[in-house]
């Protein structure tokens, strides 16, 4: 059964992946120029094209360079205020590559605790609203390195252990890209040239997951 349902209004929320170069100035949904060049505007047209009578509403909502701390300062007047039925939430690979480059990283435990609080937050406001919580990811390849993808193994642990507690529905995208490089013989960098940004095949994998597992 679909976990959407006619009329829904549908925020994805995140970091640059999410975000992929969308007209910020663009406010309203389902428009080619605020739903950006990835997944979410695959996604979004799938939807829209194959469920058409259901009038589903997409916003992107995604921001560059987001952590979970950056995403939680602007949760209320981002996504919240749009009063969505369904929230689907990608960050956490700024929280590790921060940490690398400029010294502003957050650490696991308080990326949880973040977390946490911005989906309590969330049920406070929104109440029944349904929530899909993707894991972060990143591919051995580019700036990407042994230590990134241990510490994103943990973060990928917390986003489980928050869909089990608040009963979201749980996407995990580390899985997602190394299944299709074990089934498909593709090199990481196929799907991220850098270990972090999808490349178009990438977001068309992201995409196409998001719609199996969300319906």
């Amino acid at each position: 059964m679909s976990y959407l349902k006619s009329g829904d209004v549908i925020v994805f929320a995140g970091d640059s992946i999410t975000d992929c170069e969308r007209d910020r100035e663009v406010r309203e949904g389902n428009s080619l120029y605020g739903l950006g060049r990835g997944f979410v505007s695959l996604l979004a047209s799938r939807l829209r094209a194959e469920r058409w009578d259901d009038a589903l509403t997409c916003y992107n909502r995604g921001c560059g360079g987001d952590r979970v701390v950056d995403l939680a300062a602007r949760w209320e007047r981002d996504v919240l205020v749009l009063e969505p039925d369904v929230i689907s939430v990608l960050v956490g690979v700024n929280d590790t590559w921060h940490a690398y480059t400029a010294g502003a990283g957050v650490g696991v435990a308080e990326y949880e605790r973040v977390y946490r609080g911005m989906l309590e937050r969330t049920r406070e406001v929104l109440g029944g609203v349904r929530l899909v919580l993707c894991d972060p990811f990143c591919l051995r390849c580019g700036v990407v390195d042994d230590a990134w993808v241990d510490e994103m193994e943990e973060r990928q642990e917390v986003v489980w252990r928050l869909a089990r507690e608040f009963e979201a529905l749980h996407l995990p995208y580390g899985d997602v890209f190394e299944s299709a490089m074990e089934t498909a013989g593709v090199e990481p960098s196929e799907l991220a040239e850098d270990g972090v940004h999808p490349t178009p095949s990438g977001h068309a994998l992201m995409a196409a997951a998001w719609c199996q597992v969300v319906g």
